[in-house]
């Protein structure tokens, strides 16, 4: 062996083991805090799917009417208490909404400005390309878009 087979040996065993190394040599992720809000629209939530799951299983049975009307009574006391919660710091969570309805604004626009309209054709009914969804004029036999061929072929096979 020459030197220079050992050295490039020796130099790929460093590259490799800094490489399998690297997430150890990281600092730690720090945990990710939930402020008060949150923890409380995620109590919300869960409290929530707790009694979807509870009028689920007393309709299939599961759970006999009296324990369901009890078991209910006090997730209800529970959810109450989280909304009155989340109502008193009600100025926190209006500003998330307000965001989130923007941007579900936005989104629309952008897909409406986005999607084109198609034209009805001379006798009112709209074509379109099969395959790839672009509009046709009637008499057309091929699309202009794409080249699929528009003509309807009947099959003569019998299954």
């Amino acid at each position: 062996m020459t030197i220079g087979s050992i050295l490039l040996g020796v130099v790929l065993l460093l590259l490799v083991s800094l490489f399998l190394a690297r997430p150890f040599l990281r600092p730690q992720e720090q945990e990710f805090v939930l402020n008060e809000q949150q923890l409380l629209l995620e109590k919300k939530e869960m409290l929530l799917d707790q009694l979807q799951a509870l009028d689920f299983d007393h309709e299939t049975g599961k759970i006999p009417t009296e324990l369901h009307t009890h078991q209910r009574a006090q997730l209800m006391e529970r959810a109450t208490a989280v909304l009155q919660a989340i109502d008193s710091g009600d100025e926190l969570v209006a500003d998330g909404y307000d965001a989130d309805i923007e941007i579900e604004a936005a989104i629309a626009q952008m897909r409406q400005r986005r999607s084109p309209k198609a034209a009805p054709t001379s006798n009112g009914q709209n074509r379109f390309c099969a395959q790839c969804g672009s509009s046709t004029n009637p008499d057309d036999r091929f699309c202009a878009n794409c080249g699929h061929n528009l003509t309807l072929t009947t099959s003569t096979k019998t299954a």
